[in-house]
């Protein structure tokens, strides 16, 4: 899951804060909240979406951005698209429309559940990820209605039990289909054994019928620190996967953050590399189109204030908010909710050491429509 904020807090020793208000920019990204009618076994079904796109008419690519499975009804149902803000901004900042709904059974979206992997020692993983990449490719072929979208050029990319559904569409894939992304792609984590796969060479055969027929190019991306599908699995997927005829690139990065699940969410810079040289590859928009604008730090921060400073600006998230005291205190916090989320938590972590905090500096790459 993706982590909602991210907090570094220091003091200096001397701080002094010139007068102002936050920096306020017009932000370069578009983020629409709504509920996506789409067609599934002939029925239209009204499924919990999100988009972030960039400013302006278009048309861009579709990247359609297919979600991670959690344990237990009462999780599914907890889920928002909001929860693939970071990734679907990284996909806007290349100069996509970046579109991720919640299949039936989850969050707000209509519809039952029917993606269940069975009982542990009973797994039907060929007919889950079937049923989640009709679900996708449907999601997709309402997504390249949408005003704004070049229909041609359609992108799909998922986490985990999404990084197998994105693989299933190059089977069949949707219209205007490029290729697929896999991030540490997997299914059937036992929920009474943490980081064990229920009957994982039936994972790694289902995986290999997913290459028979593959009619799109996919990249994989793991991670060395990934505690549910590791390096050993995720190289038996591929060469599974590979060996059954499916065109594929593997790339497994060192460690990312606590656990390298969470690739997608927390190794964007980790992962941009492989992933602009095959988007180059097939012929779509890569590499930042989108910067983070530079902004200049407050004034007379001190070296242990700047620091912090570099950090809050290297810090690639959609919100950011960055407190001073004229006590003598500094933190900064990013968010990827809300530029409110940001400000509030920055004033918080500053507040610990030093009273009478303000945000003096703020970034907000999304706005809300």
């Amino acid at each position: 899951m993706t982590h909602r904020i991210c907090v570094v807090a220091a003091i200096a020793l001397a701080l002094a804060v010139a007068a102002g208000a936050a920096l306020a920019q017009e932000a370069p990204l578009l983020r629409s909240r709504f509920m996506l009618p789409v067609e599934i076994g002939g029925k239209i079904y009204q499924l919990e979406a999100m988009e972030i796109r960039p400013r302006g008419a278009g048309p861009f690519p579709l990247a359609v951005l297919a979600h991670g499975k959690p344990s237990g009804d009462a999780a599914r149902k907890a889920m928002t698209p909001g929860m693939m803000t970071v990734q679907a901004a990284e996909f806007a900042r290349r100069g996509y429309a970046a579109l991720t709904a919640l299949r039936r059974g989850y969050g707000k979206s209509q519809g039952p559940y029917a993606e269940s992997d069975g009982d542990c020692n009973a797994t039907r993983y060929p007919q889950a990820t079937r049923t989640g990449a009709e679900e996708t490719a449907a999601i997709a072929a309402s997504g390249i209605k949408r005003p704004g979208i070049d229909a041609t050029r359609v992108l799909a990319a998922g986490e985990s039990v999404g990084g197998i559904v994105a693989l299933a569409l190059a089977q069949s894939p949707p219209p205007g289909l490029k290729g697929a992304i896999n991030f540490a792609g997997g299914r059937g984590g036992n929920p009474a054994q943490r980081g064990t796969v229920c009957e994982s060479g039936k994972l790694v055969a289902a995986v290999g019928e997913l290459g028979k027929g593959a009619l799109a190019p996919s990249l994989w991306i793991y991670a060395e620190n990934d505690t549910l599908f590791g390096p050993a699995l995720a190289r038996a997927m591929f060469k599974s996967f590979t060996d059954s005829g499916g065109k594929a690139a593997l790339t497994i990065l060192p460690r990312v953050g606590r656990d390298g699940h969470s690739v997608f969410a927390q190794g964007t810079q980790a992962w941009a590399d492989p992933v602009d040289g095959f988007l180059k590859r097939l012929g779509l928009p890569a590499g930042i189109k989108i910067a983070p604008p530079r902004q200049d730090p407050p004034l007379a921060i001190g070296p242990n204030g700047h620091r912090s400073f570099a950090q809050y600006q290297s810090t690639v998230m959609p919100f950011k908010a960055f407190a001073v005291s004229g006590g003598g205190g500094f933190a900064w916090a990013a968010s990827t909710i809300s530029l409110d989320e940001a400000r509030r938590e920055a004033i918080k972590q500053c507040q610990r050491n030093a009273p009478a905090c303000r945000v003096t500096t703020q970034a907000s790459e999304i706005e809300d429509r």
